[in-house]
């Protein structure tokens, strides 16, 4: 056992949030697609998990029905969804640009995310003292309800990482603050050598999570094995990160094949609350240094329990938490707390304030608690698009969340 498995059994009992917050990942048996590295992983609002995938100069696409099973298909054939849904449901892709040593960041947007036009101007233009170069750029975007667009990105060979985001409302138009040395001088500082091509997920109490490798470049056979995925979490969408205790995925947790580097972390959250991370693996098949090749693997979660009981302790006070995800096109969890029993009324309104449906009328007993909602409303009929409140009546307790569904 890992000493990660082993803290992982220690503090297991002791939790009480109704999610592992993913931080504890278990390498999922068998590879995802063979001799591949990875772009993008993503899960539509179908149930389909698509793996935008490079194999040299060529970029390829493999689908999957469970997210494990992974057959490569015609591009064609599916649609291309290697862009960033913005707060107001259109979609946009992201580029850095170079002109006369001037590094700027540039977009393509669509109605449809079939049919990208390039947008006039620019919407960030990089300082002067970052050595920026197109192939040392590595960018993860993130919205919040209210509009705002937050990027990290890496500038330069030696360079810390930094964080640009938009004003609330600009819908990702015009990058202005500019913060840098997000991660503090950590000990996995060190620009591209540790931090490649990073990617964001927004924790249920509205914390933003990087998961990024330590690892001074790509391995070369002959190589040693090593690679280790580690996490920074930061409370102030992307301003400061911390870095999180222990690791959350290493090369000697895999037990089915050696596995000798980690690279390029893609983190979802699943239907049923889990978290699942796709990596560029490089493992070894037999013991000559020509058995050696690029799969793409997965690591898992453990699975989401609404409440976990320690012992007799109680929640300390009433609290309803920020939905998960948020923005949201498929389900969405919203979590609440109980600190004694009480009747709980907790409901779906509209903009206009009108009734949508009521996700809990009970008396329950005191606890931390979980409920999802898939966008539908009392009736049975999808609603659509657009901004929706949640509120919650237990007692004298009354709190109210804004949840942005997309479709």
């Amino acid at each position: 056992m890992t000493p990660k498995a082993i803290l992982f059994a220690i503090f297991l009992p002791c939790f009480l949030w109704g999610e592992d917050d993913g931080l504890f990942f278990v390498p999922d048996s068998g590879i995802r697609v063979d001799s591949a590295g990875i772009s993008k992983v993503v899960l539509d609002t179908a149930g389909l998990y698509y793996i935008y995938y490079t194999q040299g100069p060529n970029q390829g696409l493999a689908v999957s029905g469970d997210g494990l099973n992974f057959s490569q298909v015609n591009f064609q054939d599916y649609p291309d969804y290697r862009f960033q849904v913005m707060p107001d449901g259109s979609y946009r892709r992201y580029f850095v640009e170079m002109e006369n040593d001037t590094a700027k960041l540039r977009s393509r947007s669509s109605d449809d995310g079939i049919e990208f036009t390039l947008d006039p101007g620019h919407r960030f233009m990089f300082p002067s003292n970052d050595t920026v170069t197109t192939p040392n750029v590595y960018t993860t975007y993130f919205n919040n309800a209210l509009g705002e667009v937050h990027m990290v990105y890496l500038a330069g060979e030696i360079d810390n990482a930094r964080s640009i985001h938009t004003e609330p409302g600009d819908d990702g138009w015009s990058f202005g603050s500019y913060t840098t040395d997000i991660f503090g001088d950590s000990i996995l500082g060190g620009g591209n050598h540790s931090y490649w091509d990073p990617y964001a997920i927004v924790l249920s109490d509205d914390r933003i999570r990087i998961f990024t490798m330590n690892q001074h470049g790509h391995p070369v056979p002959p190589v040693e094995p090593k690679g280790t995925i580690y996490s920074f979490t930061s409370a102030d969408y992307g301003l400061t990160f911390t870095q999180d205790p222990e690791y959350r995925l290493r090369f000697d947790d895999y037990g089915e094949f050696e596995v000798l580097s980690l690279n390029d972390p893609k983190v979802i959250l699943l239907p049923d609350g889990r978290y699942r991370m796709y990596l560029a693996t490089m493992i070894r098949t037999g013991p000559e240094e020509n058995d050696i090749k690029w799969a793409i693997t997965s690591a898992t979660t453990s699975a989401t329990i609404d409440v976990m009981i320690h012992s007799s302790e109680r929640p300390a006070g009433f609290r309803l938490e920020q939905n998960y995800p948020n923005p949201f096109n498929l389900q969405t969890r919203i979590g609440y707390s109980l600190p004694e029993k009480s009747r709980v009324l907790l409901t779906i309104h509209d903009i206009m304030g009108r009734d949508v449906v009521t996700l809990v009328d009970e008396l329950q007993e005191p606890g931390i608690k979980t409920v999802s909602w898939t966008g539908v409303r009392k009736d049975g009929r999808g609603v659509s698009a657009g901004l929706y409140f949640c509120k919650i009546q237990a007692g004298n307790f009354k709190k109210m969340r804004k949840l942005l569904l997309l479709k």
